[in-house]
């Protein structure tokens, strides 16, 4: 019994450091078009992160106006006080992971953005995939 325990921890623990293994190519390993792809991948999140966060602050102010005015005739309202607490807390919730997925989303873009700088140096001009070089 103490080795089918002790076998099964071992497996957990393999598998939990299995699943913290980072396996995402670096940036500095993508070539133009993976970059330019996982820029908009990155402006998605951002915006996802910004709905998420709006939705959130007014889906919050919301619950917390309906739980004041409720408090003021609170045995004939209370349906109204148990709505306005759920608004408030699905906004809080909203507002707590929306904030973080707009973080990450800009600091990821801001990390895409330096590294397609490589693929375009100084003293060249690029609209729609034309070049031109001026070399003096």
């Amino acid at each position: 019994m103490n080795r089918l325990i002790s076998i099964c921890f071992l497996l957990f623990f393999v598998v939990i450091g299995n699943a913290q293994v980072n396996n995402k190519a670096n940036l500095s390993e993508l070539n133009q078009d993976q970059l330019n792809l996982a820029l908009k991948r990155s402006s998605k999140t951002i915006k996802t992160g910004k709905i998420l966060t709006r939705a959130g602050v007014g889906s919050a102010a919301i619950g917390f106006v309906l739980i004041v005015y409720s408090l003021k005739d609170l045995p004939n309202s209370k349906n109204k006080a148990i709505a306005g607490e759920i608004l408030f807390f699905g906004g809080c919730t909203s507002f707590v992971i929306g904030v973080p997925v707009w973080i990450v989303g800009a600091n990821k873009k801001t990390k895409i953005e330096l590294e397609l700088v490589k693929f375009n140096p100084q003293g060249s001009a690029s609209i729609n995939g034309i070049r031109l070089r001026i070399r003096f």
